[in-house]
């Protein structure tokens, strides 16, 4: 028997890909890729629309955090997807021409690296366990899967009757968002108050709300809308707007930073 073993698994690992390779507006998946084809996808961008290398085993960055997929759009962005902790993020920026993506893509093939991505913008995209276009309501922490536009109303009466803290409501109308509604049992003031954080997931920029309000009878009216009216109620006067990108891109970081630490 030869006493050389390195390639006595090489039949096993070539069956198993490593990469895969979509193209088509990632219709057409290949798990045959090579640095021609990656760079053979990109130079098609317009005809492709969009491409993605994704890594069958996720680059770990820390525990509960990896990379796994990097995309590339016919307008010129592009984008590192990751999962932290149960929940998907992306990476982005735009003004990335065909050399320069097909240089990070081919590097993410041969080497498994991530570009820098200082000053790139992070989105949230949505929970791994949650189905993309499905409504979701969560009330103190506690999910439901069947409800109607009546049961999301009644979750607020729960919290303006303090039966319940807290209450989030993800919709999957136009381009999706959620609302979370929160009741201030530490605030002073005469009247009870309620915190609200209003998102609208968009095609580029989210928009994102907060404020804070004691009118329960206009949160009810503003929230049924939200559920039962097409289209997306414009915020409450008073709600302040915020940056989304910046409010997720320190939410992962502190997951990394936590994770770090634990090390």
């Amino acid at each position: 028997m030869s006493n050389d073993t390195r390639d006595i698994f090489s039949g096993l690992k070539a069956r198993k890909p490593q990469y895969v390779l979509g193209t088509e507006n990632g219709t057409k998946r290949t798990s045959n890729v090579t640095e021609t084809k990656i760079v053979d996808a990109v130079s098609d961008i317009e005809d492709n629309v969009a491409i993605y290398l994704e890594k069958c085993v996720p680059v770990v960055l820390v525990r509960h955090a990896e990379a796994y997929s990097i995309d590339y759009f016919k307008d010129c962005s592009i984008a590192v997807c990751l999962r932290v902790k149960g929940y998907l993020f992306r990476m982005w920026r735009s003004d990335v021409y065909c050399d320069e993506a097909a240089d990070i893509m081919c590097t993410f093939f041969r080497t498994a690296s991530l570009p820098d991505m200082t000053d790139w913008h992070c989105q949230k995209i949505y929970s791994e366990d949650e189905e993309k276009d499905a409504d979701k309501l969560t009330v103190d922490n506690e999910d439901f899967r069947y409800f109607s536009c009546a049961d999301v109303i009644g979750a607020l009466e729960n919290i303006i009757e303090g039966k319940s803290r807290s209450m989030l409501y993800c919709f999957a109308k136009d381009n999706g968002g959620y609302v979370q509604i929160r009741r201030c049992d530490k605030d002073t003031g005469p009247e009870q108050a309620y915190k609200v954080e209003y998102v609208r997931w968009t095609e580029q920029t989210p928009i994102g709300y907060r404020g804070k309000m004691s009118d329960f009878r206009l949160l009810r009216s503003w929230l049924w809308d939200l559920i039962d009216v097409d289209g997306l109620p414009e915020p409450i006067a008073g709600w302040e707007q915020f940056d989304v990108n910046n409010h997720f891109e320190r939410l992962m970081f502190r997951f990394l930073d936590e994770e770090k630490d634990e090390r």
